[in-house]
């Protein structure tokens, strides 16, 4: 039994040493002086290692790595339904702050894995419509168009990608720790300022009001009191649980199909042209609108003109 008792105890110390790391980040993420209560760190391990696995397991179900290139966008429906001209990647490489840090960092590698997100946009237009081998003008149509591509978490290796998405998951889920926090402390400072309005009422009130409004001012005074026993920081590792043992509730993946022609419109089964469904991928959560990602694989970014036009965006961006 002791040597059984040893080896669980070293398995459990060599396990808290490796989750050590997203446990201080998430506690930064929060609120730094939870490092110094009682219950730090243990009692947070079973909540961040659930959020922690999670974000790696989001992060693999990320779509891709799709390359990117004259090739791929000719024959891949689903890059060309991406982009509507191929050079919006470079475009986006180029404005990426992520990616003009990361070339600063490494001016050798001419190759990134990363993130790219973009916002999918539906809209109902006029077009034309072959139907029974008869050319209809003015049908509605809905065309499906992606803008505002944006990449994010480059690195050299898709593997090494990957570990900086989960990164950047885990610290979503964070920040949702945190706004329930703040939402509390948002609250108690309404309650204090609506506290000092009834006091002052009451200090001018006549006595025929004055019992109602100290009676409105005791029931104000306990939920004050609520709410600041609920900002100790004994209550905050229910906020973690809350999020992180329930993280699909707050951070997933959503997959949408949709079968678009060349021009990003929307096939129904009444078109004569039957189209195969593009799958994607939308991230909900991640912010108040959803994005929709993929990994990408950009090669050859040592050409002069992709260099030239790279070197001209910092500048730009730099003034």
């Amino acid at each position: 039994m002791g040597m059984l008792t040893n080896l669980l105890g070293m398995v459990q110390t060599k396990e808290m040493a490796e989750l050590m790391p997203a446990i201080e980040r998430a506690a930064n993420g929060v609120d730094p002086m939870l490092k110094q209560t009682s219950g730090y760190p243990n009692s947070y391990r079973k909540a961040v290692a659930n959020a922690w696995e999670y974000a790696h397991s989001l992060a693999s179900s990320v779509p891709g790595p799709v390359l990117v290139n004259n090739e791929t966008y000719a024959k891949d429906a689903f890059i060309h339904a991406l982009f509507p001209q191929l050079n919006f990647v470079r475009d986006a490489l180029c404005s990426s702050r992520a990616v003009q840090e990361y070339r600063q960092q490494s001016p050798v590698c001419h190759e990134i894995y990363a993130l790219m997100g973009m916002r999918r946009v539906e809209k109902t237009t006029l077009g034309m419509e072959v139907s029974e081998h008869v050319i209809r003008g003015d049908v509605p149509q809905n065309v499906v168009y992606f803008t505002s591509h944006t990449i994010e978490n480059p690195a050299p290796t898709e593997q090494e990608a990957r570990d900086l998405i989960a990164w950047s998951f885990f610290d979503k889920l964070v920040a949702k720790v945190a706004q329930r926090v703040q939402a509390r402390k948002d609250e108690k400072q309404s309650q204090l300022q609506e506290k000092d309005l009834l006091m002052a009422r009451l200090r001018s009130a006549k006595a025929g009001s004055r019992p109602a409004l100290q009676e409105e001012l005791s029931r104000l005074l306990s939920k004050l009191q609520d709410t600041s026993n609920s900002l100790d920081f004994g209550h905050y590792l229910q906020d973690f649980e809350a999020v992180m043992l329930n993280p699909e509730q707050h951070l997933r993946l959503q997959q949408i199909k949709m079968a678009l022609d060349s021009m990003g419109v929307v096939q129904n089964q009444n078109n004569s042209v039957q189209t195969q469904p593009v799958v994607f991928n939308d991230l909900v959560g991640f912010d108040q609108r959803n994005w929709t990602v993929t990994m990408v694989h950009c090669k050859d970014m040592h050409s002069e003109t992709f260099s030239t036009r790279l070197d001209n965006a910092c500048r730009t961006l730099s003034r």
